[in-house]
């Protein structure tokens, strides 16, 4: 049953990898497209702009679920260097279990967003695409969030969790 987990868990850090990767790409290309299309023909492409902000703001959001993955979000620790070992753990425990409901909170509103501006029929102005497809990147971005965050959670639970908690908040933890 674990092998499968750890399958699942794989394939899922590699659709982030994958997608954020993508994003980055397309969106370095389009920017230098868009450059060259307004310096050389004095035109651009409408819909450039529009599919790179969207591009970026996936981004922001699927990447802060890769960040709570390598534990590389910005933290204060000033507290976490001046407590013992069992109570840090405790301490990261509960930061965890703080953003778990933030994350459920997102879930649970940016769906409620989604099916407003799906009732809303509204489209983007340049790709015309449905604005709950932008949209729906908060409520798939959340669900990846919690579950980085519960699988960081039960790895802290974990009687091997003590080097990774003396480690600092910036190392990446594989």
């Amino acid at each position: 049953m674990l092998r499968v987990l750890g399958y699942i868990d794989d394939a899922i850090t590699a659709l982030e990898n994958s997608f954020l990767g993508a994003l980055m790409l397309f969106s370095a290309s389009m920017i230098c497209a868009q450059i060259i299309a307004r310096s050389v023909f004095g035109s651009s492409f409408i819909w450039a702009e529009e599919s790179v902000r969207y591009a970026i703001i996936f981004m922001v959001f699927i990447g802060s679920a890769v960040a709570f993955r390598m534990d590389a979000h910005i933290s204060i620790d000033a507290l976490h260097h001046w407590v013992t070992e069992p109570m840090r753990k405790i301490l990261v425990v509960m930061v965890n279990l703080s953003c778990l409901l933030l994350a459920m909170l997102l879930i649970y509103y940016g769906m409620e967003l989604v099916t407003l501006m799906q009732g809303f029929g509204q489209t983007s102005p340049a790709l015309e695409v449905p604005m709950y497809w932008v949209y729906a990147v908060i409520p798939g971005s959340a669900v990846l969030m919690a579950y980085r965050l519960m699988q960081s959670t039960v790895r802290l639970l974990q009687p091997s969790a003590a080097k990774r908690l003396e480690q600092p908040s910036h190392a990446i933890v594989e």
